[in-house]
């Protein structure tokens, strides 16, 4: 039975983890998954001490290297290479490489392997030559990606609705290609917004509330931006603060979404929320919002309340003086004379 396959491209991305948000600068060494490994080769035929490539070239120039391809299974394995361009995960900024189907711009435009398709037997590597070619129009600043090994067997199949989707799994050498040229760092704050849930009675309860913002990287090179919130009421007092964070590398004309819980926000105030973030270089960008926090729903039920309780109250206390004795009772009324239409012009 035939069914849609998707390329596991995340795997590729756990193959080569995202920088951790305290770790320095830089891609981590290249891996594998425990049953091939993808990674740069020198010409003894072991591994390269070279974590990923990292090559230098201007517009319209030519760079050729080796990539290593092992097989450290029992068994042979058969895979499909391709050069992709990477991207950040909008949810957690991490490393990520394009699937096979989808379009290539970059550095994956530009790269050819002398094989697309190979099989590997059991326990052997073997080293694929490649190009990059570089554009005569190519800008300056950082071009990244990565040559992919995608194994070709589905390995798992996913229930999506009422479809079945196969899985296989991929892994990648990170490429890192530099343009000469200006370099312009640069990064920006979009999207900045406030949420929040009231409780009905404040007093009782603490309200909710979350922080959402986007970073986007406008440079051309790689950032590894620090973000620092803050949050003001009336008269410049603080009213929350968040401690300094620091996101994981953004790629160049990549973006990343930051969710933060806030835990107590004002029931009544007047609050301003900053974002500032501050980059290598003197890189910073800043982002504000603001907000009139007014309890509503606890103002309309005590709207209510008191409603009912000046309706009620006049009845109230008409009640407790009848009994009371403070007031008379008051007498039944007479009844309405009746004449007899009978009677009338007689006597």
């Amino acid at each position: 039975m035939s069914f849609p396959v998707r390329a596991a491209v995340v795997a590729a991305a756990c193959a080569l983890p995202p920088v951790p948000a305290h770790a320095a600068p830089g891609p981590p060494p290249a891996t594998g998954n425990g049953a091939w490994s993808v990674g740069p080769a020198n010409r003894s035929g072991a591994p390269a001490a070279r974590p990923h490539f990292a090559f230098q070239a201007p517009p319209g120039a030519t760079v050729r290297d080796s990539v290593r391809v092992a097989n450290l299974t029992d068994r042979p394995l058969t895979f499909r290479l391709y050069g992709a361009d990477a991207y950040n995960t909008p949810r957690d900024a991490g490393f990520a490489l394009r699937a096979e189907n989808e379009p290539r711009r970059g550095v994956g435009a530009w790269t050819r392997l002398d094989a697309a398709a190979l099989v590997l037997p059991p326990r052997t590597a073997r080293e694929i030559p490649f190009r990059i070619s570089v554009p005569g129009n190519a800008t300056p600043g950082e071009h990244i990606g990565g040559i992919v090994a995608l194994h070709t067997a589905v390995e798992a199949v996913q229930r999506t609705g009422g479809a079945r989707i196969g899985l296989r799994r991929a892994v990648a050498a990170r490429v890192y290609l530099r343009v000469p040229g200006p370099a312009a760092p640069g990064v920006r704050a979009d999207a900045l917004t406030v949420t929040r849930r009231e409780p009905l009675v404040p007093v009782l309860n603490e309200s909710r509330g979350a922080l959402r913002y986007t970073v986007v990287n406008t440079g051309n090179l790689r950032i590894t931006p620090t973000a620092r919130v803050r949050a003001t009421g009336l008269f410049g007092r603080t009213v929350a603060e968040w401690s300094a964070r620091r996101l994981p590398e953004i790629l160049p004309g990549q973006s990343t979404v930051v969710d933060l819980p806030w835990n107590g926000p004002p029931p009544l105030d007047a609050v301003t929320v900053r974002v500032e973030l501050t980059a290598a270089d003197g890189v910073t960008a800043h982002a504000r919002t603001g907000f009139v926090a007014v309890p509503w729903a606890a103002l309309l039920v005590l709207a209510a309340t008191v409603l009912l309780t000046w309706s009620a109250l006049p009845r109230a206390i008409r009640r407790w003086r009848r009994r009371a004795g403070l007031l008379p009772e008051t007498p039944p009324a007479a009844p309405d004379r009746y004449t007899d239409p009978s009677y009338e012009g007689r006597g």
